[in-house]
Formats: C-alpha cells, sequence, structure tokens
C-alpha cells in the first residue's frame, strides 16, 4: 500500500512567516496542469523551473526563504536529498485538480505544505492519493501541515466549494536520494548541452521526449542499455526525426553517457527505416533488418528486442503505438518475459 506521512507543523513560526510572506507576493500565472490530457488548469508559480522530467538537483535556484525551507526540511525531515522541482499552487472554487502523478521514477517523492491560514473542513480542498480507484488517504489541507508521499502515486487535490473564501495554496518540493540513477542524468546533462531543451518535438521539447523514453523503458523493467539507447535514441537523427544535435563523428559523447553497447543502438535507431523495418521484422521472425539507405543489416536477437522496444516506448509516449499492434504486442510479451 501506498504510503503518505502526515507531519503537523512543519515549520517553526518565523520561518513559516517567512515563506508565507514569499508566497503572497508571488505573481500568480495560470495555466498550469496537473494532468496533462485534461484541459482545466490551475495557478502556479516555480520557484525551480524545473520541469516534471527533470532529475537533476535544482536546489541551487532557490532563493531566500523558500531555500531556507528547503534546507530546514532536509536537516530536520528528509536527509540530504537532490531537489527536482519547487513550485506553488493556487486553486479557488471552480479550479479543480485531477489525478496525476508527479513522476514514473520509483525512486522520487513529494512533500506537499499547505500555506491557507484557518482552513476549514467546510471548504473542501481535500488532497487524495489514490490505489488505483480506492482513496487510501485524504488530508484536509490545513495550514503548515505537510505530507509525503511517492511520486508515482496517483493523487489529486479536490474543489473548494463555493462558500470558500480563500485560495488553496500548497507548496510542493519534489525530490529523490542523490544518484539513484547516474546515468539518467549523464543523459540529461548532455541532452541539455547539445540544446535539446530548446528543440520543438510533439509534445514539448526534445528533452522531455527523450526523458520520458527512458523513463518508460527503465519502469517496464528493461536494461540500462536497452533504456540509456532509448533516452538518446534521435540525438543523431532519424528517417521520422530529422534533427541531428549530434554528427556521427562526435560518437564519443554519446558512449561517454550510455556506453558502446547503447550507442551502436542509438546508430541503429538512425539508419534502420523504422518503424516499417521493425514491424516486418517481428511479423516475419527475421533478424534482417532494411535500412534507409536500401540495403539490409542484419542485428542480434537481442539488438532486435532492444530496438523493437525503443520505438514502442517511442511511439507511446506520441500516443501513435495503437497504429502498430505488432510492436504494442511485441513490447508487452516482452514486458511479460522480463517480470515471470
Amino acid at each position: 500500500m501506498t504510503q503518505v506521512f502526515q507531519i503537523a507543523n512543519i515549520f517553526p513560526e518565523n520561518l513559516l512567516n517567512d515563506v508565507h510572506n514569499v508566497i503572497k507576493t508571488v505573481p500568480w500565472r495560470y495555466g498550469w496542469a496537473s494532468n496533462r490530457s485534461i484541459e482545466f488548469t490551475h495557478w502556479n508559480h516555480d520557484f525551480a523551473n524545473a520541469g516534471a522530467d527533470n532529475g537533476l538537483d535544482r536546489a541551487d535556484r532557490l532563493t531566500g526563504p523558500i531555500k531556507t525551507a528547503w534546507e530546514y526540511l532536509q536537516q530536520n525531515y528528509l536527509g540530504p536529498q537532490a531537489l527536482l522541482r519547487c513550485y506553488t499552487n493556487s486553486h479557488t472554487y471552480g479550479v479543480e485538480g485531477y489525478p496525476h502523478t508527479d513522476s514514473k521514477r520509483s525512486a522520487d517523492h513529494t512533500i506537499v505544505v499547505y500555506m491557507t491560514p484557518d482552513w476549514q473542513r467546510n471548504w473542501g480542498g481535500e488532497t487524495m492519493v489514490y490505489e488505483g480507484d480506492k482513496i487510501v488517504h485524504a488530508e484536509l489541507p490545513h495550514f503548515n501541515n505537510a505530507i509525503i508521499f511517492p511520486g508515482a502515486a496517483w493523487h489529486c487535490a479536490r474543489a473548494v466549494t463555493r462558500i470558500c473564501p480563500a485560495q488553496r495554496i500548497t507548496l510542493m518540493f519534489k525530490f529523490a536520494a542523490h544518484n539513484t540513477d547516474p546515468q539518467r542524468e549523464r543523459i540529461q546533462l548532455l541532452l541539455e548541452s547539445l540544446g535539446a531543451d530548446k528543440i520543438k518535438h510533439k509534445y514539448g521539447k526534445l528533452i522531455n521526449h527523450l526523458l520520458r523514453v527512458y523513463d518508460m523503458l527503465k519502469q517496464n523493467g528493461h536494461n540500462d542499455i536497452t533504456a540509456g539507447a532509448g533516452g538518446l535514441h534521435s540525438v543523431f537523427g532519424t528517417n521520422v526525426f530529422q534533427h541531428q544535435c549530434l554528427g556521427a563523428e562526435q560518437r564519443n559523447l554519446v558512449v561517454n553517457a550510455i556506453g558502446p553497447e547503447a550507442t551502436e543502438l542509438v546508430e541503429l535507431f538512425r539508419d534502420v527505416n523504422r518503424p516499417a523495418a521493425l514491424v516486418h521484422a517481428v511479423k516475419n521472425n527475421t533478424l534482417d533488418l532494411a535500412l534507409r539507405t536500401g540495403s539490409t543489416r542484419s542485428v542480434t536477437k537481442n539488438q532486435l528486442n532492444s530496438l523493437c522496444a525503443i520505438e514502442a516506448a517511442n511511439l507511446a509516449d506520441q500516443k501513435v503505438l495503437k497504429k502498430y499492434p505488432d510492436l504494442e504486442m511485441f513490447l508487452r510479451n516482452l514486458n511479460e518475459k522480463q517480470t515471470n
């Protein structure tokens, strides 16, 4: 069962007042989505300027009382942690939250601190934590209380009632232990150095897509070679995504991040006429793959499995995997073999 830890009066009075005064003066922006599959959004102010896919420590981006608050949480409750995100949310009547997860990574956690004084029970606004369709925890947003739960747990902020005259304000710190996934950190650092955080992709920026593919593969039990290649699968360009972040002569940068075996998979992903060649290989039980040049190349069974898993995760993140049922079935069967 998902564990939720409650902490009453989490900040001492002086620090609480300082943090509260900062939050009272932030420039709120409307349009922050808790669940991006739902069009309705809420108010937000981001202190760390780090998105949901960030896996690096961004504590150096905090200032003033918010920085002091993070240091206090580590010293008194959390121990040394990497700060992945920090922001404050605001909900008013008619501005709702929807079930979502903060992360797909099992090591990530969220701490929510409630920042609205004198909250009343009949104002609603509970934080709900779920397992499937079952509510496993409900927390009223009482001032200076907090809860901690896994970032992968489904949860939401329930709507405030029509008689609520106040903003429901929360302060969030998303964190994980240092060096939880060094390969992912190397991938993110490389992608940032290549400007992938500024290159457009179907849903956001290229860096977000690549890190989500990495997380999906890890979540489904794939090894570091497959996941590492998935996290950089298009940096040399592909037959579909032709933007090259790196030239072939710069492959050493990829090798340094994910190793030679995974780099070879990235090069194969660049050269193969995908997804058609991978679909053909799965349907016809062959290890010969058609290349973009019109020639063919033989791969090992492990390489084919990795390429198909990367392609399936790539297509799933772009919400088009169902168009390729052979790859979808291949991924399902491969995942079942890995978990049995």
